[in-house]
């Protein structure tokens, strides 16, 4: 797996530290867009796997581990109604952590977040969030409002060049079982959305954006 997480340290891997996400007036951690992202690379320094997994978009988050760990449309149809178990979820997490630290030779707690960029893009209100350490430039995180206003990271469309083709080969196998059907709706409901919004961007390439678009096509047009 820490050559797929690879793909994630390269994304991330781009100037203070990153503030603590604990709220001292009550609020949500991930009450700001840029609040989601500092929860989400605390949680995962601190080997918090529960608010690390509270901190992304749950299908999104299935979608991606799926990919990462060849798991069956039986297992995958399950996370994407369920969630991913946080038994699974830990030794991610920590992949994660080693990866990037590894690629960065700096924690996760060494990167900036900055000022959070909102947009909307097929219907649904995106954020980008820039990030950097100082030495390797800029990348950004891409985050999700939820129907209560809080955020998550969306990590479809956060790890779209790396991933845009891995599941556009997904989802040409699917077939007709029940556990294909909910796994074709995630894509409608998450996938395209995410694809969107990675492409609203602007970071990917012209690459990504044919694979992207061509992806689109074919969740739309299935």
């Amino acid at each position: 797996m820490l050559k797929r997480i690879g793909i994630v340290a390269c994304a991330l891997a781009v100037v203070a530290s990153a503030c603590s996400s604990e709220s001292t007036d009550g609020t949500s951690p991930h009450s700001t867009a840029e609040a989601s992202v500092v929860a989400w690379f605390d949680a995962i320094e601190a080997g918090d796997v529960e608010t690390a997994s509270e901190s992304v978009h749950p299908e999104s988050m299935a979608l991606v581990f799926a990919i990462e760990n060849n798991i069956t449309n039986e297992e995958l149809a399950s996370y994407i109604s369920h969630g991913v178990p946080l038994a699974l979820q830990k030794s991610y997490w920590e992949s994660f952590r080693k990866g990037f630290t590894e690629f960065a030779q700096k924690p996760l707690s060494a990167l900036s977040v900055g000022a959070a960029e909102a947009f909307v893009s097929n219907g649904e209100t995106f954020a980008s969030v820039p990030v950097s350490s100082g030495t390797a430039g800029e990348t950004v995180v891409l985050v999700r409002e939820r129907p209560d206003a809080t955020w998550e990271v969306d990590m479809v469309a956060t790890l779209g060049d790396g991933f845009s083709k891995l599941l556009l080969d997904e989802y040409e196998t699917l077939g007709s079982s029940d556990s294909d059907a909910r796994i074709r709706l995630a894509y409608a409901e998450v996938v395209s959305p995410s694809m969107w919004a990675a492409l609203a961007g602007g970071e990917f390439g012209d690459d990504f954006a044919r694979t992207a678009l061509t992806l689109i096509d074919r969740i739309e047009n299935s």
